[in-house]
């Protein structure tokens, strides 16, 4: 019988990683709040696999007292789908098409975005392989939390976590801004972006599907930039805004 898994189970695998490698404690007290490691320097590490926007009060509140923070973020580029049957029996592995990308993330980011540039705050987001285990069912069912819009014969058990394919760390202005493609002219509009976005390198073998999704979130991309005083408006093109790096 296969465990009774959750999000969790990634979380907890990730934690155990980064505990392990900064020689920290896990399940900390900090000023009033629970920090899921602290390393050897004092520094909070909190692994967050959902949206990274709900911990900006947490955030801010550790800046405020004079800690670092780094916020571990999951990025799925490689997915396996496990179904298994009632008894825990493996029925069915295949690899899933879909594969985020680093813009992925930015929704995530449009709570927490004022504390990005903090000088103690570090956001590393990792690209791992994971496996989503289903459980099939009989009929189609929904969800304990009524989240379906269509009922489906399966019930996720959660995700477990394969490797870590690589790891990238966005702390400054520079880092940031590698989001914007290099072969963007110095003013461009929310449309070149989105092809330049589209057209990018990443280091993935991405499908077309995949790459429009990650060219789709360009929009959500300008705006977060734009609040964080990265990019500003100078002008029109037609009917189309005017973007440029701020200086």
């Amino acid at each position: 019988m296969i465990n009774t898994y959750n999000e969790s189970d990634l979380h907890l695998s990730l934690k155990k990683i980064y505990a392990l490698n900064r020689n920290g404690k896990t399940e900390v007290p900090v000023d009033n709040w629970i920090c899921d490691i602290v390393s050897e320097d004092g520094g909070i590490i909190e692994i967050q696999t959902a949206n990274i926007s709900k911990l900006t009060e947490k955030t801010r509140s550790l800046l405020s007292i004079g800690k670092k923070v780094t916020i571990v973020h999951p990025v799925i580029s490689e997915k396996h789908i496990e179904n298994y049957a009632a008894d825990g029996k493996i029925l069915s592995r295949r690899k899933s098409p879909r594969s985020q990308t680093i813009y992925s993330v930015l929704r995530n980011l449009t709570g927490i975005y004022p504390l990005l540039l903090e000088k103690d705050f570090t956001l590393e987001i990792l690209y791992v392989s994971v496996s989503e285990m289903r459980r099939k069912t009989a009929a189609p069912v929904q969800l304990a939390n009524k989240s379906r819009r269509f009922l489906k014969d399966w019930i996720p058990q959660g995700k477990r976590l394969e490797k870590i394919i690589k790891k990238e760390v966005y702390k400054t202005r520079k880092d940031y801004l590698t989001l914007i493609p290099p072969t963007l002219e110095k003013e461009f509009t929310i449309p070149d972006l989105q092809k330049a976005i589209f057209a990018k390198a990443w280091g993935q073998d991405l499908s077309i599907s995949n790459r429009r999704q990650a060219a789709s979130q360009a929009r959500l991309l300008v705006w977060l930039f734009t609040r964080m005083n990265l990019i500003e408006e100078c002008g029109k093109r037609s009917r189309s805004k005017l973007y440029r790096l701020t200086h």
